[in-house]
């Protein structure tokens, strides 16, 4: 029996390539304020000492939407480092979406 995502938590440690990614598309996209925000409301909840996983999933689906919104050129117009930065907060991200994370440790 799988247990409630509302109820599991993850420690937002375990997060940090979805923040650093929020960090790459707040410095480097243009991105209207909108998304902006999307990004400000995940960066309070990353400070936070832990987030349900409902949470998380929803963290990173803002960031596979941000990505997109910052237009099919932004991944080749970056660094190989940020560029590196952004595709391991994807990778969590799909994770958390489509994978069988569970948050647990």
């Amino acid at each position: 029996m799988q247990q409630d995502p509302y109820q599991l938590r993850v420690r937002t440690a375990r997060l940090s390539p979805l923040a650093e990614a929020f960090e790459v598309v707040d410095r480097y996209a243009e991105i209207n304020h909108r998304y902006r925000k999307l990004i400000h409301d995940s960066r309070e909840m990353l400070a936070a000492t832990d987030v349900r996983l409902t949470q998380a999933r929803g963290m990173g689906k803002k960031l596979m939407v941000l990505a997109r919104a910052a237009g099919s050129d932004f991944r080749e117009r970056l660094s190989p480092e940020q560029r590196q930065l952004l595709d391991a907060g994807l990778r969590q991200a799909d994770d958390l979406v489509y994978g069988d994370s569970t948050g647990q440790d």
